[in-house]
């Protein structure tokens, strides 16, 4: 079902075929055609072999086959079954595995995913020569990761890939990622810092590392990531737009965090978050920068131009 005035997909929907299969028993079988009346390439229509995940096989006469002949037919249909799913159609199978298996690593959500695939889906017969098929897909994923406002930057995106095999560049990924949207005629918004707040805050509960730290410099480790995230997006609000200067706005983002830190540390704003007053925060530049896997250096320049001057007005 979709809808006439925006396109929204409802729901799938699948109708009885035109044609009934029938299987050997004589009952009608879990088949089902798409709305084109084009058998359904996804799980949904059998082999030559009885229907689809069908194990238990008989002859004409409806008598079981030996158990044997059964396992013959059973090979028989699993290479059929392959070969109907993947004939023609290699390259394709293994983009989807890559980004099955990237999607897993950087634990987006079905929707997100399914963004991707809708995205490559539509473009990559056009754009099949013009990028590798792995750089398309890997495109299509950022894009719905920008659209969808989970936020997960260039460089651990490139990571992700390697881990799984494959070497991509980041402006191969950001060159596919725009003949995409040219062609498939989408709008990208800017991110802003303040949308990386949740990110960097969850990478950093997710530290085994500082729990113990946490725990012995306050009483409530929920409450302190609230005001972390309170107080850093006070500090961003101190800088609109122009004044950041087309600064990368994941770094800048960690800067803020590290400041507002610093700033629970020493009793400035919400005194109750640490036990006792201190020089310094948990979360050090050093620190943060190996859980959000940037150059400790951009972290301590971001910090010494925009984030330090707004912790000594304090």
């Amino acid at each position: 079902m979709v809808c006439t005035n925006c396109g929204l997909i409802a729901q799938q929907i699948y109708e009885n075929p035109s044609i009934q299969l029938i299987s050997s028993e004589g009952s009608y079988g879990s088949q089902y055609a798409s709305i084109s009346e084009q058998p359904s390439k996804l799980k949904t229509l059998g082999t030559f072999i009885g229907s689809y995940q069908k194990k238990n096989f008989v002859d004409a006469t409806g008598n079981q086959l030996a158990f044997p002949k059964k396992l013959q037919y059973r090979r028989l249909k699993s290479l059929n079954d392959v070969y109907l799913h993947f004939n023609g159609r290699q390259r394709e199978y293994r983009g989807y595995s890559l980004l099955s298996r990237v999607c897993s690593t950087l634990e987006v959500t079905d929707s997100t995913r399914a963004d991707a695939l809708f995205l490559f889906q539509k473009v990559h017969h056009q754009l099949k020569k013009k990028m590798k098929l792995s750089c398309l897909i890997m495109g299509a994923l950022y894009l719905a990761v920008r659209t969808r406002k989970e936020n997960i930057e260039l460089n651990r995106l490139v990571k992700a890939v390697q881990v799984n095999g494959f070497s991509i560049a980041g402006k191969d990924i950001i060159r596919s990622a725009s003949l995409i949207r040219q062609y498939a005629k989408i709008r990208v918004r800017h991110v802003k810092s303040e949308e990386y707040l949740d990110a960097i805050i969850g990478r950093i509960q997710k530290d085994y590392t500082l729990r113990s730290a946490i725990q012995k410099r306050t009483n409530n480790r929920e409450e302190f990531f609230q005001q972390l995230r309170v107080v850093a997006k006070q500090l961003l609000n101190q800088f609109p737009l122009p004044k950041r200067g087309g600064r990368n706005p994941f770094i800048l983002a960690a800067a803020m965090i590290n400041a507002a830190d610093i700033l629970l540390a020493r009793h400035k704003i919400f005194p109750e978050c640490y036990l006792k007053q201190s020089r310094r925060g948990i979360l050090t530049q050093k620190k943060l920068s190996e859980i959000l896997d940037i150059a400790e250096f951009t972290l301590r320049e971001h910090y010494l131009l925009l984030a330090k001057p707004l912790v000594q007005l304090y």
